[in-house]
């Protein structure tokens, strides 16, 4: 309820600005249905949703922004219940979802713009997975399956950007702060999305508590600084960012009987940058982040420790093909043994898209590889616009590797899955 004051401010402004204001609404209509072809065959999903996104021009410089998503989930009546994976605490968690992902007021001024309230802060290069961009945490109720757009979960924050012209270059500094820190949210334990946790020794029984969560407030709150230029043709960038690692190291603790699991959230320093170029039909692109003070689970108790994360992306757009591929590499700083991360792990990622029939027929397809374990997923899917307001889409999700392997985990869950969505 904390952006309720963000709108009753914005209502004040329009109060007294009703001559001047322009609203507008624009938004989209939406059913997503999945269905579990592994494991136990079922329906995933079958969300109807609805996505609004009401602005308005209050004045000559202030505006109001904002974006509501919301959806039912048919298949949790559809589908009965069982004691394993379905139970009716998992219908419920799934059944219903709302969001105010943004609801800010935007000042712009004449060297600056000015934001103040709930919204998403997008930072770095990379497509797919995160470096920079961890200003926002995300939801992950479906694990990596949702658009960022729709996992990002809003923050309320205050962002000022100013821009100012160096030596014939433009420059854009950003100064951001975020009373309202929130860790990333999972999948509820049971549930077929839920991350893999210890089983228990044998007579133990096992308890996960709540752990030090993060909250609103000025003793937990986020703040950071970035850099954006274009110097001969380079889009650059310098950021740093003080806050909360959205997920948790984990502690263990045994007790007669109970191994009880807690989250351990702490605070810890992002630093990097990124670069990118197009050469062409070629676009270069990079990214590196160093983590201080982020804190690591091990077989013993959570230490905190240096992460070294960098990214390299190449895309090549020509013909009506679009391919792009990535690297990402992480070194873990004073690795030991018994931390349960690899000291040296990573991603490849591929993206291959074209399109046929005046851009109406879209087929495509993306594959993520965890290098450090084997695993990966493919997600091969085809998309058709009907209409200028009307999509529909197909699609395949695909895991592979081993049970305990970071994509292999979800091998039950290959689905196959459809999309209608209606633009206004």
């Amino acid at each position: 309820m904390r952006y309720v004051s963000i709108l009753a401010a914005a209502g004040v402004l329009c109060a007294s600005n009703a001559s001047a204001m322009e609203w507008t609404m624009h938004g989209a209509v939406k059913n997503e249905t999945a269905y579990f072809v592994s494991g136990e065959n079922r329906l995933d999903k079958m969300q109807n949703r609805i996505d609004l996104k009401p602005e308005a021009i209050l004045s000559d410089r202030w505006e109001f922004r904002s974006r509501f998503l919301g959806w039912y989930d048919a298949a949790t009546d559809i589908e009965a219940s069982n004691t394993t994976d379905y139970t009716p605490a998992i219908q419920d968690y799934y059944r219903t979802y709302s969001e105010v992902k943004e609801a800010y007021l935007l000042y712009a001024g004449d060297t600056f713009d000015l934001r103040l309230g709930q919204q998403q802060i997008v930072w770095g290069k990379t497509d797919g997975l995160r470096l920079l961009d961890v200003v926002n945490p995300l939801n992950m109720r479906e694990f990596l399956m949702d658009d960022f757009l729709d996992s990002r979960m809003g923050l309320v924050a205050a962002r000022l950007n100013y821009y100012a012209v160096v030596d014939g270059h433009e420059h854009e500094f950003e100064f951001v702060l975020i009373p309202d820190a929130k860790p990333a949210e999972f999948a509820p334990r049971g549930s077929r999305w839920a991350y893999q946790i210890p089983t228990p020794p044998a007579g133990f029984s096992l308890n996960v508590a709540e752990g030090n969560k993060p909250s609103f407030g000025a003793s937990d709150a986020e703040y950071g600084l970035a850099w954006r230029a274009n110097l001969d043709g380079w889009d650059v960038s310098l950021n740093w960012f003080n806050g909360w690692k959205d997920t948790p190291a984990i502690q263990k603790s045994i007790r007669p009987g109970v191994l009880t699991l807690t989250p351990v959230y702490q605070r810890m320093n992002t630093v990097g940058g990124s670069a990118s170029n197009a050469f062409g039909a070629w676009v270069v692109r990079s990214e590196v982040a160093v983590n201080s003070n982020e804190i690591i689970t091990t077989s013993v108790a959570p230490v905190s420790t240096t992460t070294w994360n960098a990214a390299l992306g190449l895309d090549h757009n020509a013909n009506n093909w679009f391919i792009s591929g990535q690297v990402f590499v992480r070194y873990i700083q004073n690795w030991d043994k018994t931390m349960i991360e690899k000291e040296h792990s990573g991603f490849i990622t591929l993206l291959v898209s074209t399109d046929f029939m005046n851009d109406k027929l879209k087929p495509e397809m993306i594959a993520l590889m965890n290098y450090s374990d084997g695993s990966s997923m493919l997600r091969p899917k085809v998309s058709y616009e009907f209409s200028d307001n009307t999509l529909g889409r197909l699609g395949l999700d695909v895991f592979s590797g081993d049970a305990t392997d970071f994509f292999g985990q979800f091998n039950d869950n290959d689905r196959v899955y459809a999309e209608v969505e209606y633009t206004f």
